[in-house]
């Protein structure tokens, strides 16, 4: 009981990071480029991403959540510590709940270069204007990593090769 209420805990936590960071933007500038730079430093790390081509670094006032922009398309990374007592019965319980949410269209675990992760994708709203999300959320050294890719519905397609090669790029430093 004890561990399903922590489980219950971190998934409360990353839906709180997922919400929050759709927002708060102030006036700094994050360095960038086509290879993540600046917070943390590349040494201390748990992950390495490569960005499209366009997408650029905009301000968010969060410690841990980097935001990048190309046109109306939007990718958000953030980094939240895992408090659950074991990062496998996170996974599942994670999987097990995207995978009875009717949002979903797509629950998919993946294997990336340092780990695993978990890709949800939304499925398509009814309103072309609304926003479509994909969600990639890996767990490494006690740490949850949380990519959220998103445009509005109807431009969504045309961001997908760019998205796709986001997911395929990202490394996780696995744990010691």
């Amino acid at each position: 009981m004890r561990t399903r209420h922590a489980i219950i805990i971190c998934i409360m936590n990353v839906l709180l990071v997922l919400a929050g960071s759709l927002g708060w933007a102030e006036e700094k500038a994050i360095s960038g480029g086509e290879e993540l730079s600046g917070k943390p430093e590349k040494e201390d790390r748990i992950y390495d991403i490569k960005l499209p081509q366009g997408f650029n670094p905009e301000p968010v006032d969060e410690a841990g959540i980097f935001k990048w922009k190309k046109d109306s398309g939007e990718i958000y990374l953030a980094v939240a510590e895992l408090y659950a007592e074991s990062a496998e019965e996170f996974f599942k319980a994670l999987r097990k709940a995207a995978e009875t949410n009717k949002r979903m269209e797509e629950v998919k675990a993946l294997r990336l270069k340092g780990g695993k992760a978990l890709l949800l994708k939304d499925k398509e709203p009814q309103d072309p204007a609304r926003t479509r999300s994909w969600h990639l959320i890996a767990i490494t050294r006690n740490k949850v990593i949380s990519v959220d890719f998103s445009a509005p519905s109807k431009e969504f397609k045309s961001f997908v090769p760019a998205f796709e090669q986001t997911i395929n790029s990202i490394k996780l430093k696995p744990s010691s």
